[in-house]
Parts: structure tokens; C-alpha cells; sequence
């Protein structure tokens, strides 16, 4: 009986715990960092320690994830370090479907949305996420869905206009559809690797849907990315290597990590 009630309490407090680290969770979220330029016309800006881009290419801003909050306020705080505004924007690059990296794609109207075409169901909400932490995160979350117009499948040049090119490569092991983006000498990355003590790392494994598949696709993008000027590496969490180091920082996180 003892043993019951001391389970009981347990419950409880994890319980308790929980709620608390949701509710922490959202009032973060709605408390967006300062922009920072990752370099001129290219900005960031943090969310409950999920990071989004904002870019310039031409008269029209391109995002690179819109991090966790439905409300878009990290997106509207890079926007407007570019003097922009939501009516600028007319794609958004998903590198997966997880939700602190999709909450504010609702919010944004008619844009393109770009996405892994293995990761779309999820996205929409007409799948749950692969894995259990995933699932429970987004539950606690509550984001809503996003409408995916223009899936991806495959490598892939994207012309947004102005001249300017966004290159997409399949990098499937965190998510099935997960992909890397190349635009303006920038990899934006998602959480295919992280940033943390001065270099590119692998996050936790346990959000990864398959991590010896996404050994391979990192492995992959030495071969895929050559030649290619690549002045930072920007992640979904801890934001980009140093700007001229991330060709360097790359390599050797492929060969450290994948090799």
C-alpha cells in the first residue's frame, strides 16, 4: 500500500513538473530574442531556444524555419530587422516538420511553403511524428498545422526571383524529410547537426527517426556540397558558426561525425 501511494506521488509530481516546464515552454516562446545579422541582408532570431532565419532575395523575404510560436512573433521580430514585413514574404523552407520549427508558417497567409515531401503528412497534421518524445512535445505545444504547397523530393534548385537560388538537399535520418538549404553562401541546416561550444555537433539521438541513415546523409553532403562557397553553417538550435569558418566547421563535423 505504501509502495502504491509513494508511486502515486511520484506520478503527481512528474505530472506537476510537467505542466510547469509547458507552461516555461510557452511563455518563452511569446519572448523572442533581438534579431542578429548572420550576415548583411540575412538575419536570426531565437525562440525558446529554437532558431529562425529571415533573408533578403530581391524585394521578397525568404524564411528559413518560423520556430515554435503559432503567434510569429520571433518571425515578426527578423522581419522587421530586414524593414519587412509578413506581405514580404514569399517562401518559407522547412528543414523538417518538427513543431518548434513550423509554428509560425499558419500565421504567414499565402507563401510559398517548402517541405520534404516524406515529412508533408506530418506537417499537416494528418500524421503524428515517428517518435515518442516527438509526439509528446508536440502535444504539449499545441502548434497548429502547416499547409504544405510545394513539397520537395529529391535535390533541387529553387529560383526565388531577383536572380537568386535556393539549393535543396535531402538529408532523410532526423526526420524522413528532412533537407538542408544553401542560399547566399549559407547552409541552413535545421537539426540535421547542432551548434554548441564553438562547433557543429549531432543533437540528442532522441529525436532522430533513423541516426544511421542521417550519418549517411551528412556523409552525402561532402560530395553534394563541393565547390560550393559556404560562409556559415546555421542550425535549428544554437544558431551559426563563426561567418567565414563555415566551409571549415562543416568539414570537419563530417569527418568527425560521419566518417
Amino acid at each position: 500500500m505504501r509502495a502504491l501511494k509513494n508511486l502515486f506521488t511520484l506520478a503527481i509530481i512528474v505530472v506537476v513538473l510537467a505542466g510547469g516546464a509547458v507552461v516555461a515552454f510557452r511563455v518563452a516562446r511569446a519572448r523572442p530574442s533581438a534579431a542578429e545579422q548572420v550576415k548583411p541582408d540575412i538575419m536570426t532570431v531565437s525562440s525558446a531556444g529554437a532558431y529562425l532565419y529571415a533573408a533578403r532575395a530581391g524585394e521578397h523575404v525568404l524564411l528559413f524555419d518560423t520556430g515554435p510560436d503559432p503567434a510569429g512573433r520571433g518571425v515578426d521580430v527578423a522581419l522587421a530587422a530586414l524593414r519587412a514585413g509578413r506581405g514580404d514574404v514569399s517562401d518559407v523552407f522547412l528543414t523538417h516538420s518538427h513543431p518548434d520549427h513550423i509554428g509560425g508558417v499558419a500565421g504567414l497567409g499565402n507563401v510559398k511553403v517548402h517541405l520534404g515531401q516524406a515529412d508533408v503528412a506530418t506537417a499537416e497534421g494528418h500524421a503524428p511524428p515517428d517518435k515518442l518524445a516527438v509526439r509528446l512535445i508536440a502535444k504539449a505545444e499545441g502548434v497548429p498545422a502547416a499547409s504544405v504547397n510545394h513539397p520537395l523530393t529529391g535535390a533541387a534548385s529553387v529560383d526565388v526571383g531577383g536572380g537568386k537560388v535556393v539549393k535543396a538537399l535531402p538529408v532523410p535520418g532526423h526526420t524522413p524529410g528532412s533537407y538542408v538549404f544553401l542560399y547566399d553562401g549559407v547552409l541552413f541546416v535545421g537539426d540535421t547537426m547542432t551548434f554548441k561550444q564553438g562547433r557543429l555537433d549531432r543533437g540528442p539521438s532522441l529525436f532522430d527517426s533513423d541516426g544511421q541513415q542521417l550519418k549517411a546523409s551528412v556523409r552525402g553532403l561532402k560530395a553534394q556540397l563541393a565547390g560550393a562557397e559556404i560562409a556559415a553553417v546555421c542550425a535549428g538550435h544554437g544558431g551559426c558558426t563563426p561567418l567565414g569558418l563555415g566551409r571549415t566547421q562543416l568539414d570537419d563535423f563530417i569527418d568527425r561525425v560521419a566518417g
